[in-house]
């Protein structure tokens, strides 16, 4: 018998729990499978709109942008050294398939830790560079992917917890480390020919 990841009773009771309120309302469904479906299309979009919003000058959002996508590979390639460093662990749908109701399609593969929330933890916490407010709302957006998750029934609520532990590790790193991607974020702007910020200002 092949060794598994446990499945603690927490994570049974608060699976059900979460995936119970899909009985409650069907626009509620449809939100949860956007999140959990479509989460990367999500940032990708706040992202294109943080990083090409006029007037195209050099500034922190932009520099937030950099800092956050490489939060959230990071946070990616941790996840890959935790999935192949933990047993099999099966999904809900697949250990409980007569409670958990499924509402999106997905292999068998292992369920720990959570891409999906890793991934959006680690662009919230890089996001925080371009102040609070974004960084707030960001986590907001995070924890709601992360919910979503185990709402659909393709993560238990550990799944999504390391994940976003994974996640909120790697933003900080990256902002503790931002000097050294300085090279990209100057690349970056010299790529798209954004001016500095205090030019504009001397113009206006």
């Amino acid at each position: 018998m092949t060794h598994q990841f446990p499945v603690t009773h927490f994570d049974q009771h608060w699976e059900l729990i979460v995936n119970g309120w899909t009985r409650y309302s069907p626009l509620l469904n449809h939100v949860g499978i956007v999140l959990a479906k479509y989460a990367p299309e999500i940032w990708a979009v706040i992202f294109l709109l943080m990083w090409f919003w006029p007037p195209m000058k050099q500034n922190r959002a932009r520099r937030a942008v950099v800092y956050a996508v490489v939060a959230g590979v990071l946070a990616l390639v941790i996840n890959v050294v935790l999935s192949h460093s933990f047993p099999y662990r099966p999904r809900p749908f697949v250990f409980e398939p007569h409670l958990v109701h499924q509402l999106l399609a997905h292999k068998r593969d292992s369920s720990f830790p959570s891409d999906h929330a890793a991934g959006s933890f680690g662009f919230a916490v890089g996001l925080f560079f371009a102040g609070v407010s974004d960084g707030i709302w960001a986590l907001v957006l995070a924890a709601a992917v992360a919910v979503a998750r185990v709402f659909v029934g393709l993560h238990w609520p550990t799944d999504v917890l390391a994940g976003a532990a994974v996640g909120i590790v790697a933003g900080l790193i990256v902002l503790g480390l931002r000097g050294w991607l300085e090279w990209l974020v100057q690349l970056l702007f010299r790529i798209f020919r954004m001016r500095p910020e205090r030019e504009y200002r001397r113009r206006w």
